[in-house]
């Protein structure tokens, strides 16, 4: 009756805690952005589909984190490279394998795992991947950049979706259609922002600077001459069209 308790109450444990202590380095709970956790959401989905696992917010960083899964991941993108590589020349600096004498089942805290995170970091590199989306060992280890690693994956993502290989890890829309508010409030065209999202050009929303009767400004207007009029006053046409 004791181990059923135990279990039990481990089963309901909230998110991110580990032993019985809550570790919010393990948890999103913290990212308040929601375009970056509609990012993670598409990441958990797309590598979990290549490894056959069911990978959310909650359970991402914990599965990952002694390298293993990651040395998996790339080795399902490496058979992208290969064909890529097969079908277009002067891509030879690319990786020829995978990480090679990975330890799939180590402890977080041994020195496999570390030896497992960085072999996949060396690969990264090979991947072109540039260096300032590469996270360090420890931000994953020792849980000190738990966004740093889902950068580093995301930007692998982008590279083997240029291989040839599928990944849904776009944009949300709300930061394309952020550049197209931009354009109608201040009448700026950013052309490398549109291009970069891939969004079609709008035409520019046009201001019409004639007072309207009824209008806000209109209204304002015959007051001042209201008050302008009033005895004692000086005429002076101010505020005038």
């Amino acid at each position: 009756q004791h181990y059923y308790i135990t279990n039990n109450l481990r089963s309901k444990m909230p998110r991110g805690k580990v032993g019985g202590k809550y570790d919010r380095r393990m948890s999103f709970d913290d990212v308040k952005d929601e375009r970056m956790l509609v990012m993670v959401d598409k990441l958990c989905v797309w590598m979990g589909g290549i490894l056959g696992e069911t990978l959310n917010r909650e359970n991402l960083i914990p599965q990952i984190r002694n390298g293993g899964p990651l040395c998996r991941l790339s080795e399902c993108i490496q058979a992208s490279v290969d064909d890529f590589k097969a079908a277009n020349e002067d891509n030879d600096d690319l990786p020829s394998a995978s990480p090679q004498g990975v330890n799939l089942t180590c402890g977080v805290r041994s020195m496999e795992a570390r030896q497992n995170v960085t072999k996949f970091l060396d690969w990264c590199r090979q991947m072109r991947v540039p260096e300032s989306s590469i996270f360090l060992p420890d931000d994953l280890l020792k849980l000190k950049g738990k966004m740093k690693v889902v950068n580093t994956i995301l930007a692998v993502a982008r590279r083997a979706k240029d291989c040839g290989m599928a990944a849904d890890i776009d944009a949300p829309p709300k930061i394309a259609n952020a550049f197209i508010g931009l354009e109608e409030k201040f009448g700026k065209k950013f052309d490398h922002t549109s291009k970069a999202f891939g969004t079609q050009k709008s035409e520019l929303k046009t201001v019409k600077t004639t007072l309207v009767s009824g209008s806000a400004w209109k209204i304002v207007q015959q007051k001042i001459d209201t008050i302008l009029q009033l005895p004692g006053k000086p005429s002076y046409e101010i505020f005038r069209v």
